[in-house]
């Protein structure tokens, strides 16, 4: 309740209003009763003494003659019924002789008056008057005493008395009327209140009302002004702090967007932690490289990015000084595995978050190491590939310089190993010219329509010497209706070959080689699927069976005279037909080489379209 009138102006004006009328009708209240009662006690004393005095000869006559109690009795009792008032008749003394509450027999029991205040005061000649409770009928009473003498000699007092009771109870209605008085007075301040009120604070509330709305961006809003006092000016300075926010806020938005906008497009990523590590801003890159579905704005660095490098650089950084860059590179795990190259430079902040802030610039630098360990791996196998053959037709040369010439039987062996080693150089040249021209788009392909039944059986044909050698079994099931692909039939074969002879040369003895072909993607595509029953691809190889020279089995695959570059070779020529290739195999059961390419029909399609 305290806090509902504390959040009112009206309230707060109409209880002030009502407060201060109640404040007065309260001190008139009592001001009118007290003097009233007052004025009643000073009348009705009045009347006892007046009615004292005109007992005065009778109690006079009493004192002197030295009436009997009974006597006295009788006399106060009529006197009392007459004045309609306690009567007590004193000697000087002090001594009761007759009191009309008291029987004669109960006087003695009655305490010596000479010490009470209004008794003592008539017994020095002046009329005494005193409010207290009687201790003889134990209710509280007014006491007027009139002194009884006669030729300037005291004879002794007569007293009246009334209860206060005959005071209060005339004073109730007037009472209740002050009352309701008071309740109708504080009814129309109220009112009054509750009216003035109503008008001085309805345009503070349509301003509370406007201001809040501001508050929640809607600077639009203006406050309605019709007065020219101070409400009318406080209006018209709203309505223009609110026009010149709205001018201000928009040109800040603009810079914002700009700023947002730049930093989005920006290739590296950016963060900017403030002194409280809070996330001041993040761009799009750095979410991406994170995975960061949000800006982070305001959120703590710790709980968004975790990454005890980054953290670490974040703590030197504000140790190193303004304007000094750190530079680090991490390796992050999640969401992918990534190398990052990350600067960091301090930042000094002021305003809300005040301190030394860092702001983080982020190279992705994942495709750089990448093809950095690939060159270095692909100048390691070009040598190790080159330098195996050259090595032996160097040594065999020697042995048949040395002398084994002359032996014609040793050195035709010879020559025919130096001989079939210079021919594994010549198809290692070959393959990774082939390689680089694919590479670098200097293959032209000669794209038709090619029958894909047709370029299967000559592929078969040319492997199944080889295939009877290895007791490999080869099949085909492709059919005759199959849609043409769109395709270079030269490559296509190359393809096939290469895949072929991949499998027959991995497939153990009592093994089979499949080639397979059917319509996929609603027709527009047709599927082409290589399947062996050999020895199949760890998991742990699949993601780079298609590198250069990668081998699974190494010895294996020199042995067999494969280059380690044929899978590589098909991969970029599925590519380059618009297909895709993809590996799946099991260890122990065998392997299926896919690849896709586009029909001959929905090419065509494409083209008229």
């Amino acid at each position: 309740m305290i806090g509902f009138i504390r959040r009112r102006i009206a309230i707060k004006l109409t209880l002030t209003l009502v407060a201060f009328v109640a404040v007065s009708v309260l001190f008139a209240g009592f001001y009118l009763g007290d003097a009233l009662e007052r004025a009643a006690v000073d009348s009705l004393a009045q009347r006892l003494a007046t009615g004292a005095r005109l007992l005065h000869d009778d109690a006079e006559a009493l004192l002197a003659g030295n009436a009997q109690r009974p006597e006295a009795y009788l006399w106060a009792t009529r006197a009392a019924a007459a004045a309609g008032a306690r009567v007590t008749l004193i000697r000087p003394d002090g001594v009761v002789i007759a009191d009309s509450l008291v029987a004669p027999v109960n006087l003695a029991r009655v305490e010596n008056h000479g010490a009470r205040s209004e008794v003592s005061t008539a017994l020095a000649g002046q009329i005494g008057r005193t409010t207290r409770r009687s201790t003889t009928v134990d209710i509280p009473l007014l006491y007027v005493a009139v002194p009884v003498q006669r030729s300037g000699t005291m004879k002794g007092v007569v007293r009246l008395a009334l209860p206060l009771t005959e005071v209060t109870s005339s004073f109730a209605t007037i009472h209740r009327v002050l009352l309701a008085g008071g309740f109708v007075a504080l009814a129309i301040a109220a009112g009054i209140g509750i009216f003035v009120a109503g008008r001085v604070t309805q345009p503070i509330v349509e301003m509370e009302e406007i201001a809040r709305q501001m508050a929640q961006g809607r600077f639009d809003r203006r406050v309605p002004v019709r007065s020219t006092d101070e409400t009318g000016a406080l209006g018209r300075a709203l309505n223009a702090m609110a026009a010149s926010l709205q001018q201000k806020i928009a040109d800040l938005e603009h810079e914002r967007a700009k700023a947002t906008a730049i930093l989005d497009a920006m290739v590296e990523g950016v963060i900017a932690v403030g002194g409280q590590d809070r996330i001041l801003t993040m761009n799009a890159r750095a979410r991406v490289i994170f995975g960061v579905p949000s800006r982070g704005e305001g959120q703590p660095f710790m709980e968004v990015i975790r990454n005890a490098d980054l953290h670490a650089l974040v703590r030197g950084s504000r140790v190193s000084g303004v304007g000094e860059v750190s530079h680090r590179e991490v390796r992050l795990l999640v969401p992918a595995a990534r190398t990052v190259e990350v600067n960091a430079v301090p930042l000094v902040l002021t305003g809300e978050e005040p301190g030394v802030g860092v702001v983080l610039v982020l190279y992705d630098v994942t495709a750089l190491r990448r093809l950095e360990l690939v060159r270095t791996e692909f100048v390691a196998n070009v040598s190790h590939e080159l330098r195996t053959p050259l090595t032996a037709i160097q040594g065999y040369l020697e042995t048949l310089l040395g002398g084994a010439l002359e032996e014609r039987e040793h050195a035709r062996r010879f020559l025919e190993i130096a001989f079939r080693h210079t021919e594994r150089l010549g198809r290692l040249l070959n393959d990774l010219t082939d390689l680089s021209n694919i590479e670098l788009n200097k293959v032209k392909l000669s794209l038709g329509a090619v029958a894909l039944d047709e370029v299967v059986d000559s592929v078969l044909a040319i492997i199944q010497p080889r295939a009877e050698v290895a007791r490999v079994t080869l099949s085909a099931d492709v059919p005759r209706d199959l849609p043409a692909v769109q395709a270079d039939h030269d490559r296509l074969a190359q393809i096939l070959i290469n895949l072929v002879d991949n499998a027959v040369k991995y497939t153990p003895a009592g093994g089979a080689v499949t080639v397979r072909a059917a319509a996929a993607g609603g027709g527009g595509v047709v599927a082409i699927d290589v399947t062996d029953t050999g020895a199949g691809i760890p998991p742990t190889d699949l993601p780079r069976i298609t590198e250069r020279f990668y081998r699974v089995d190494k010895a294996r695959s020199r042995e067999l005279g494969g280059t380690g570059l044929g899978l590589a070779i098909v991969k970029h020529l599925v590519i380059a037909h618009g297909g895709e290739l993809s590996i799946d195999s099991t260890v122990g059961q065998g392997t299926t080489v896919r690849f896709t390419l586009p029909c001959e029909r929905r090419l065509s399609e494409r083209q008229s379209t």
